[in-house]
């Protein structure tokens, strides 16, 4: 009975041990969980917000689909300033979703902005999608940190 002790509590140690990462981005998703309309949010690729509040029946799910940031880095001479575009997805919990793309920089017509805001549609309920920045800006001295987009949703 011994020799089949030690083994099943050897196994039941090593499934109860998780990586620290794995710890770590379950902290951080928490962190992005649950904000109330009016927030800023920091929102990396493939995370999302829940947003809550102002007598919204539903609460709005926002997810960060994509970054695409062609900004000409800190120290380099570019011929074009370049811009970042982000792309959300917005869903309500009735399966109302809205596909959102907002973009800062040099986005064509518009000239140079610094921010971007949109008001779109979601369930029938209207919302004002902010895009603050998308940090850290193109550059070495931030070569290979994670990109976060800054976002403020408001009811309308």
């Amino acid at each position: 009975m011994i020799k089949l002790f030690y083994p099943l509590l050897a196994l039941a140690f090593l499934t109860e041990c998780q990586p620290e990462e794995a710890h770590e981005v379950a902290s951080s998703m928490q962190e992005e969980g649950d904000l109330k309309f009016g927030q800023e949010a920091l929102l990396q690729q493939y995370g999302q917000i829940t947003m809550y509040g102002e007598g919204v029946p539903r609460r709005l799910i926002v997810a960060l689909k994509s970054i695409q940031d062609s900004r000409c880095p800190t120290d380099v001479n570019c011929v074009t300033a370049g811009n970042a575009t982000v792309a959300l997805r917005a869903s309500n919990s009735q399966g109302a979703n809205e596909n959102i793309t907002l973009c800062i920089g040099d986005c064509g017509t518009d000239g140079i902005r610094e921010t971007h805001t949109l008001v779109a549609e979601v369930g029938g309920v209207n919302y004002t999608f902010t895009l603050k920045g998308v940090k850290p800006y193109p550059g070495q001295a931030h070569e290979g940190e994670v990109q976060k987009a800054a976002l403020v949703v408001e009811k309308e």
